[in-house]
């Protein structure tokens, strides 16, 4: 019995003993793991810019006191199928160019440890997808030097680029060979497109791609009548017929002491070059008549000093001023337009609300020496009932005493107001709001990407304040302009409405501008380059380059 006990009481301590020690035996992580899995190297990340990509990755678990090399595949196939090519470091990382790498092609990466003279290869890791997108030599295109079977491209001076390729959707790519003076002049024109294609259309130094941009050409315009230089166009444009397109080949066309009397009727008048420069009408005045008309003009230059004009675009009933009116849109797109001496558009004949329209739209155009009487404000819409105001990448100097009124207060939806990528120079006078007066009358209003010089014209006084919109429900935007010589005449800084007013990234940068200046490039390497939200240059594109 004693030796019973005894032995109970061993086998019980001896099994303690081995729990405790089991207990207190650390589990091995790596436990089941083959080498090539501990051999594996970590994570995969990576860091791209414009031409090239940097990997990087954590060295693998049981890499410690070990020399190691890396090889690192790279295809654009998930799957690694095919490999377009290898690097082999012996660091934890590689940079790749677009030596190698194609931009804007999708790349993956994978990496595996090589073998050691003790350890076998280990398993790939691999990476997320990523891109080069390369550099981009190509300066934004002119919209007015897009044309239906041509256009302009501009890119910064650059030796050694040789090529520019357009690939359209379907087709053959086109291929314009540059010469080094190409290169450096920094500009080609491309003829013999194809009139409503867009063309990827990019530059190449050798095989590298330096450049992209996405360019359609226009469409092919259809004209109901093509006039001759001389012609009578104030007769044409009385027999045509409603949303007629009449072209104007180069050369010179007048009215006389006639006006263009657009009778509830809407017409394009649109030169077949699409060069201002070469097709110009001297007018008195358009003015629209009764419901439906409107007027649209795109690639002339319009004159109103030989015969005396007062208005560029007046409004009017049919008969008399008093009857109601629903009239057509304002398109105005690549034109030079001046001497008009009383104001560019005058619509406040009507009782309020009588006149209505959809849309004004100014684009791509340059306008001076307009309303220098100081009697009316340029855009003088008080008692018009519009939807739209649209006044993009456009030239405005010497240009009277305000840019906009439309103080009358008018029921319904406020209208939207938008000013971008424009330049003022010398106008404001007789004490107004030089950019709004929509007084209680609601607005949506926005101002951006914009340059404002010597405000007010010599010897002019304006209000202290550049803008006055009141009414309920408006909101208006001041960003991203640039404002110069901008007081109220007597040395006093004009202000931005304290409310319903939003505001940033405005600068105040002095340039060499005075009243007289008619040429605003900007300086080489002035701020005002990348001032806008876009990071880009600020005021109508057409000066930046």
């Amino acid at each position: 019995m004693k030796t019973t006990k005894f032995s109970l009481k061993a086998t019980l301590s001896i099994m303690v003993m081995l729990f405790t020690m089991l207990a207190c035996q650390k589990e091995d992580p790596n436990e089941g793991l083959a080498a090539p899995r501990l051999f594996k190297p970590g994570a995969i990340s990576i860091k791209t810019d414009q031409t090239s990509a940097k990997l990087t990755w954590a060295a693998p678990i049981l890499s410690t006191n070990l020399k190691l090399s890396y090889l690192t595949e790279f295809s654009q196939d998930t799957t690694f199928a095919t490999t377009e090519f290898s690097v082999k470091t012996d660091t934890m990382g590689v940079i790749v160019t677009d030596e190698k790498l194609v931009v804007r092609k999708k790349y993956y990466a994978r990496v595996k440890a090589l073998a050691t003279a003790d350890q076998p290869e280990s398993q790939w890791q691999r990476s997320n997808g990523f891109t080069v997108t390369g550099e981009q030599l190509f300066l934004p295109v002119r919209e007015l030097e897009i044309m239906e079977t041509q256009f302009t491209v501009r890119w910064k001076p650059t030796v050694g680029l040789d090529k520019i390729t357009l690939t359209p959707a379907t087709g053959a790519p086109i291929v314009v060979t540059l010469s080094a003076a190409d290169a450096l002049a920094g500009v080609k024109t491309i003829t013999g497109l194809t009139p409503d294609v867009k063309y990827s259309t990019e530059i190449f130094l050798g095989a590298k791609s330096k450049g992209l941009l996405e360019i359609s050409t226009l469409a092919v315009t259809v004209y109901s009548v093509i006039l001759n230089s001389g012609a009578d166009l104030v007769a044409a444009i009385n027999s045509a017929a409603n949303n007629a397109i009449i072209g104007l080949n180069p050369g010179t066309y007048s009215a006389g002491s006639a006006v263009f009397t657009l009778l509830q009727k809407s017409v394009t008048l649109k030169s077949t070059s699409g060069n201002p420069l070469n097709t110009k009408v001297n007018f008195r005045e358009f003015t629209l008549r009764g419901t439906g008309a409107g007027i649209s003009l795109d690639g002339i230059e319009l004159d109103g000093t030989p015969s005396g004009s007062l208005y560029f675009i007046n409004l009017t009933g049919v008969a008399a001023d008093a009857e109601k009116a629903d009239f057509a849109n304002i398109k105005i797109n690549n034109c030079i337009i001046r001497g008009a001496t009383t104001s560019f558009m005058r619509a406040d004949r009507g009782a309020v609300a009588d006149y209505k329209m959809d849309q004004i739209v100014v684009k791509n155009s340059t306008i001076y020496d307009i309303a220098s009487t100081l009697g009316y404000h340029f855009f003088h819409l008080n008692d018009l009932q519009f939807n739209s105001l649209t006044v993009t990448k456009s030239t405005f100097y010497n240009i009277g005493r305000a840019f906009i009124a439309c103080s009358t207060v008018i029921p319904g939806t406020p209208p939207a107001i938008t000013i971008d990528y424009c330049t003022f120079n010398n106008f404001g006078a007789g004490n107004h709001y030089i950019l709004l007066d929509a007084n209680a009358n609601p607005v949506k209003f926005s101002m951006t990407n914009s340059i404002i010089g010597n405000v007010p014209r010599p010897a002019g006084t304006v209000n202290g304040v550049v803008m006055r919109a009141n009414g309920a429900g408006t909101t208006m935007v001041f960003s991203y302009n640039n404002t110069f010589n901008f007081t109220n005449g007597t040395g006093t800084a004009l202000t931005l409405p304290t409310t319903n007013t939003s505001q940033a990234g405005n600068l105040a940068v002095v340039l060499d501008w005075t009243a007289t200046t008619s040429v605003f490039t900007l300086p080489a390497n002035s701020p005002l380059r990348t001032a806008s939200s876009a990071s880009a240059p600020i005021g109508d594109p057409r000066w930046t380059y």
